[in-house]
């Protein structure tokens, strides 16, 4: 491989002009030099003189000879000894210089070469996870949606395609809005929920067989400096899950109906047992007849919750709204729990801000709400404990937040998400010994009822550190909600 096969950069072949230029310069220089000199006479022997300084070794033969041709004459042979000398000093110099640069660009092409290779297989690397990761995304049997910080869709696999009802090639690089014409989903893509809290949209349709409903969970998408950048959604048809629910509530709710008729009369007839006219009952008598009524009583409430929350599911329930001070609602479940909680060693207090603005609510349901809430705490709460009652206004001032802080035993972290969930009981290991259990529906109902009023509920609870119910209703109604 000579030099001109080796290919070289623009910074490599002007240093090797340089060269070749310096040196026929200088060659071309001493040749003047010589003929302008021809009275100098013959070379002196044994004189050695100094090489200029800064200039290299390779020169010193060049600066003798221009040393003593100002003393002598040269003849034609010392001339032509001293072109030969000249020209095997500037081939030296040449080759050197373009062995350097030779070797130079070898090392450069090779270095070049491997960390081309690197990128080559970092390319491929990164192209085949791609096709992986696509390949997993599109085989997905939930619908996925990605979207930039613009709102235009940048992703959408075959499931959401299905489920919204529209085509990959046509929404690529469009917002998912354009062309959709229900108004919750519109509404869901254009406010996205932040935290990543699951939402469902129902999609219209004119005909009821064509109706389905989705699930949708929501995640921000952030570059490494936090900022936003867009938005990915996945989307889970839950049609035939939620025609199921609606199926088990009628059948509970058909069924709890059903009960109550031979509850009612079950009940009477306990009674007129316990009467004097109905003969005298022995005390082992009137102790079973007495733990009857008490179980009675209590499958008689289960009955009850479950009616109450079957019609709030099915938003069958009508509020009866009226312009209400939240804090007479407040101090009227207080006054009337307040007794119980002194005979279990409890201090129940009430906090509110003064000022509030009227709500437009249902009193007796957001007194049960309330009743929901006091109740528990006063149930978990050790002897010597305190429950705090507050309301004030949220931030914002678009909504008035009321808390229901205790002292109790708090709820681990895991047990958080069930709470608000039917038949769930948590065992906190404070409850007193031949306590009553409840039917694990309240908080349930609780939520129902809040959320029918436009409003929101959460607990704050750690383990060991007592435990916080808040919820909060807006200052004016929604529209949609009934009542």
């Amino acid at each position: 491989m000579s030099i001109l096969d080796i290919p070289v950069g623009p910074m490599q072949f002007m240093a090797v002009t340089a060269v070749v230029v310096v040196a026929f310069t200088l060659a071309m220089a001493l040749s003047y030099i010589s003929q302008q000199n021809r009275a100098v006479g013959p070379l002196r022997t044994g004189s050695r003189p100094e090489p200029a300084s800064g200039s290299p070794a390779d020169e010193s033969l060049v600066s003798a000879v221009l040393q003593e041709m100002e003393h002598a004459r040269l003849s034609a042979s010392q001339r032509q000894r001293l072109a030969t000398a000249l020209s095997s000093v500037v081939s030296q110099q040449v080759e050197a210089k373009v062995n350097a640069v030779k070797h130079e660009l070898n090392r450069v092409v090779e270095e070049k070469t491997r960390e081309a290779m690197v990128v080559k297989q970092k390319y491929h690397d990164t192209l085949a996870h791609k096709e992986q990761t696509e390949a997993v995304l599109r085989s997905m049997a939930e619908g996925l949606v990605v979207v930039n910080q613009q709102g235009d869709v940048v992703f959408l696999n075959p499931a959401a395609e299905k489920l919204l009802g529209v085509d990959k090639h046509e929404k690529l690089g469009k917002p998912l809005t354009e062309g959709l014409q229900d108004e919750q989903l519109l509404s869901f893509v254009k406010h996205p929920s932040a935290d990543g809290h699951e939402k469902e949209i129902e999609l219209g349709s004119t005909q009821a067989q064509s109706k389905r409903v989705l699930r949708s969970s929501n995640a921000v998408i952030e570059d490494e400096h936090g900022k936003t950048v867009g938005m990915v959604s996945v989307l889970t048809d839950i049609t035939k899950q939620r025609e199921l629910d609606r199926l088990k509530s009628d059948f509970v709710s058909g069924v709890t109906h059903e009960l109550r008729t031979p509850l009612v009369a079950m009940k009477h007839s306990l009674a007129v047992m316990g009467e004097a006219s109905a003969g005298e009952l022995s005390e082992t008598q009137k102790n079973f007849l007495s733990i009857t009524e008490r179980n009675l009583d209590r499958l008689n409430t289960m009955i009850n919750d479950l009616l109450d929350l079957a019609k709030l599911e099915a938003k069958k329930v009508e509020l009866q709204r009226e312009s209400t001070a939240i804090q007479l609602v407040i101090q009227r479940t207080c006054e009337s729990l307040r007794a119980w909680a002194t005979s279990k060693g409890v201090r129940l207090t009430a906090r509110i801000t003064e000022g509030l603005p009227a709500l437009s609510l249902d009193p007796s349901r957001i007194e049960q709400v309330l009743t929901n809430l006091i109740g528990n705490a006063v149930k978990f709460t050790p002897e010597g404990g305190s429950i705090t009652v507050e309301a004030k206004l949220a931030d914002g001032a678009g909504e008035v937040e009321v808390g229901v802080t205790d002292t109790g035993a708090g709820i681990a972290k895991e047990d958080l998400p069930k709470l608000f969930q039917k038949f769930q009981q948590l065992q906190t290991g404070v409850r007193r010994a031949g306590e009553a259990k409840g039917t694990g529906l309240g908080l349930a109902i609780t939520k129902e009822i809040v959320e029918l009023h436009g409003g929101r509920i959460w607990v704050e609870s750690e383990k060991g550190k007592g435990s916080r119910f808040a919820f909060s209703l807006p200052v004016a109604p929604p529209p949609d909600t009934k009542g």
